[in-house]
């Protein structure tokens, strides 16, 4: 499909995708009337993806899945005939705002690239520093209850020397100098509407990837991290979670969530003393989100040490949390754990 439209701003829209027929016309629709190039590369699909995908792409190309989704990402890119390039996935949709305020933003000599905020929309609250309540609902929010924010590099210059990284979890930042990444704003919706693709499946499939690259001395920190939160999460495996977290922090990988993921490893494993030493570490260097803060005073009250558990409460009420339920739930516990302390006190000793 051919678009001449000199008007669009100069952006490839590039896409992998699979079995993505429930979802993939609505992105390709959205985004036909703000990019002047679609490029879609489909990994393999069985259902009626490619035919709908050729409806609006200027190229629909294959890529045989070599379990490596950069490679997949970087085989997309090599089509793109435009200056700028923004990804997306099939899953996902930007406002006409989004699109108006990204061509603005590649009219631009001082980056090679903008992080964008990726919205993953969710039924039930996540336990996640950046859970976002919805407040106002519009054509993207729907009836979901909130979402979490992710920072990530959709938008970037068509240069052969940014390039993807890493088979699962790719990210073109390392491929671009850090202060030439700015910050656009502009928000990418993002849905997992398939119940025969959900979360829990994309989970797993990253994590057999993740396994054979950590059997073959092939992860990189990334990938320990990353398998060790599904097997924490999804498998239940705490064993082997406790193991990939601290390789993964040992490694260097993004060393306050790692180890914040490490402490809940050996928290949910029942190794308290080690989950206390652990967040109050954390706690100690300044890393105080919701979850360190309710596990810390959890885990401190089951020690008896109830002064300890209403400091890390206090801290929590005291950094603001959002949602009105789990703030009343936490002054409830604060108010619970002050009479118990209150109690402990008036004891004759």
């Amino acid at each position: 499909m051919n678009n001449s439209d000199e008007t669009k701003p100069s952006l490839s829209l590039c896409m992998i995708a699979r079995d993505e027929e429930h979802c993939i016309e609505r992105v390709l629709q959205s985004a036909r009337a703000h990019v002047k190039e679609i490029i879609v590369v489909d990994t393999g699909s069985v259902d009626r993806t490619v035919e709908i995908a050729k409806k609006y792409a200027d190229k629909t190309e294959f890529f045989s899945w070599i379990d490596d989704f950069s490679a997949a990402r970087n085989y997309a890119l090599k089509f793109a005939t435009q200056p700028w390039i923004l990804v997306l996935d099939a899953d996902e949709l930007m406002s006409p705002s989004g699109f108006m305020k990204s061509a603005e933003l590649i009219k631009t000599d001082a980056y090679d690239g903008f992080y964008m905020t990726q919205r993953l929309y969710h039924d039930e609250e996540v336990r996640s520093e950046n859970w976002r309540l919805v407040k106002s609902r519009d054509t993207f929010s729907g009836d979901y209850l909130g979402y979490v924010e992710n920072r990530i590099v959709r938008l970037f210059r068509n240069d052969p020397a940014i390039r993807y990284s890493c088979k699962v979890h790719e990210i073109v930042d390392y491929s671009i100098s850090s202060d030439r990444i700015g910050d656009s704003g502009v928000p990418i919706h993002h849905y997992h509407e398939n119940e025969v693709n959900n979360s829990r499946q994309h989970v797993l499939r990253n994590l057999a990837i993740q396994e054979r690259l950590i059997s073959t001395n092939e992860a990189t920190s990334r990938d320990y991290l990353s398998a060790g939160m599904a097997h924490m999460r999804v498998t239940r495996d705490l064993e082997k979670a406790k193991r990939y977290l601290i390789t993964a922090f040992e490694f260097g990988a993004d060393a306050l969530p790692s180890l914040e993921a490490v402490a809940e490893a050996f928290y949910r494993s029942g190794a308290t003393d080690q989950a206390v030493q652990v967040y109050r570490r954390l706690f100690d260097i300044g890393h105080r989100s919701t979850a360190t803060l309710n596990n810390l005073s959890n885990l401190l009250v089951k020690q008896g040490d109830f002064s300890g558990a209403i400091s890390a409460l206090t801290e929590s009420l005291n950094q603001g949390i959002k949602n009105p339920e789990s703030k009343a739930r936490v002054e409830q516990n604060l108010a619970a754990l002050q009479r118990a302390l209150d109690e402990s006190q008036n004891q004759p000793h």
